[in-house]
């Protein structure tokens, strides 16, 4: 049985939580609340109590006491550099990190300051969930979970850590994480910009209405993505972005969330990720720009 840290009460961290607390002793970390809430897990209307320990960011100096075996990082992108400081004192000598959002970013500043024997991991997910209320998810969808390597120490100690992670359903290890990151980025971009701006389900995407939209801004990320090196194909692309629009058609994607919400988005991680690689290289995006400026003013104008 493992200590296991998860950063972030978001709908990936509940669920991410429930699943990996029938192995293990689970602690939650959340930046709101007193640490004393009782968060809950929901399927079919049927609810269970999730089996995790609960501490805000204020109380993190109780983690001094327990050796932490990994430390699951499940929040947005644009949170992970702050919430990587915050745990860091925390993670033992041989700590597993697990980065696990949406989107695209660097992750060579978090290698710096990671010891010679702290593992980093990126961990990539189809699980479908939403907060049902604030201190509940509902669990909507199965879908698979895979497991990649991002340094050296990590590739010798991914057998034992994916035993850890057993209790995630449909759980992968792959050598290609990278990959499947771009992949998923390509799908993100498909969905969560659109659906924001439209303020719809996922699954109205595939209305005709928008397949030139979704067309040309996976082309140019696509193309981006080839003059990195990394083997991704449009028509491979659009398939995926289909396939889960047509899956999670009954869901809001994060990004329209957030919008409705008035919070921070992950734009400059998706498209805006795609705009920073295409200026460095000399390759126009104004597809992606487009979307980067509409998120920006849709979440301002509110």
């Amino acid at each position: 049985m493992a200590n296991i840290v998860i950063v972030g009460d978001g709908a990936i961290g509940l669920l991410y939580s429930h699943f990996l607390s029938a192995d293990n002793q689970v602690t939650l970390v959340t930046r709101s609340g007193d640490g004393k809430n009782q968060y809950y897990y929901q399927q079919n209307q049927q609810q269970q109590s999730i089996t995790a320990a609960v501490l805000t960011t204020k109380q993190l100096a109780a983690l001094a006491n327990k050796t932490i075996d990994t430390v699951i990082f499940a929040v947005k992108a644009y949170q992970v550099s702050d919430a990587f400081k915050q745990l860091t004192p925390y993670f033992s000598k041989q700590c597993n990190i697990v980065l696990s959002h949406n989107g695209l970013s660097d992750l060579a500043p978090l290698q710096r300051q990671l010891q010679n024997q702290q593992g980093l991991y990126f961990l990539t997910t189809r699980l479908a969930g939403y907060k049902a209320t604030p201190t509940t998810v509902a669990h909507t969808g199965n879908g698979a979970s895979v497991l990649g390597s991002c340094n050296a120490i990590a590739a010798t100690r991914s057998q034992k850590l994916m035993q850890q992670l057993g209790g995630l359903q449909n759980l992968s290890f792959s050598e290609q994480i990278t990959l499947l990151r771009w992949q998923k980025l390509l799908v993100n971009i498909a969905i969560n910009p659109l659906s924001a701006l439209y303020n719809v389900k996922n699954g109205a995407l595939t209305a005709p209405k928008y397949c030139g939209i979704i067309l040309n801004t996976l082309n140019e990320a696509c193309y981006v993505a080839n003059q990195l090196g990394i083997n991704v194909q449009l028509t491979a692309a659009l398939e995926s972005a289909y396939q889960v629009m047509s899956d999670t058609k009954d869901n809001y994607s994060s990004m329209q969330q957030d919008v409705l919400h008035n919070r921070t988005t992950e734009i400059d991680a998706m498209c805006g990720y795609i705009c920073q690689q295409g200026k460095q290289l000399g390759i126009d995006t104004p597809h992606n720009q487009s979307f980067v400026d509409a998120i920006r003013h849709k979440k301002s104008a509110i």
